[in-house]
């Protein structure tokens, strides 16, 4: 009882004069005791710039949008996986915080790279927002885990993960197109 005094009068005070609630507890001496407040600042993303030995010249857009294809069993190479090979590779960079804004267009589809650990739903009319970094080079597949309806199922993915100056040469050569 003597021990919840303080906080019984700190949260449920009785009623006392003017001069009396003055003097009393407080909640603002109850955290540290900084008299210094923290400094916020806005941040936006053209406050960390692209560096420029990637660059050279190149106009990197902050997005982009392209259709790709699974490739026919008839049209497979040496080295290419049944099913799950697409005629146009989505190429990333490396050692970068990539953002994907995923949205469907028609039906419900579910975009999934297992390996990248990115797996998210393609809603038509909403856009879900998810994260990855990609620390090696290499190429991940994935596919729709969806079953989005007829010619839908099981559409490929695959994301070519390749050096931060890789991918400024090869977006050079894709928006000079």
């Amino acid at each position: 009882s003597i021990m919840l005094a303080p906080l019984k009068a700190l949260f449920w005070p009785a009623p006392r004069a003017e001069a009396d609630v003055a003097s009393g507890p407080r909640m603002s001496s109850l955290g540290a005791k900084s008299e210094r407040a923290p400094k916020l600042r806005d941040v936006k993303a053209e406050d960390y710039a692209t560096p420029e030995k990637y660059l050279e010249g190149a106009e990197i857009p902050t997005f982009y949008q392209f259709q790709s294809n699974m490739v026919a069993d008839e049209d497979l190479k040496a080295g290419m996986v049944s099913g799950l090979e697409v005629d146009k590779r989505l190429t990333l960079p490396t050692r970068t915080h990539i953002r994907f804004l995923v949205t469907g267009q028609d039906v419900l589809h579910s975009f999934s790279i297992p390996s990248l650990g990115v797996k998210t739903d393609a809603t038509p009319g909403r856009i879900n927002r998810i994260n990855t970094f990609i620390q090696r080079e290499g190429v991940f597949y994935g596919q729709c885990s969806e079953l989005c309806g007829t010619l839908h199922g099981f559409m490929p993915i695959v994301v070519e993960a390749v050096s931060p100056e890789t991918y400024a040469a090869h977006a050079r050569k894709w928006y000079k197109e």
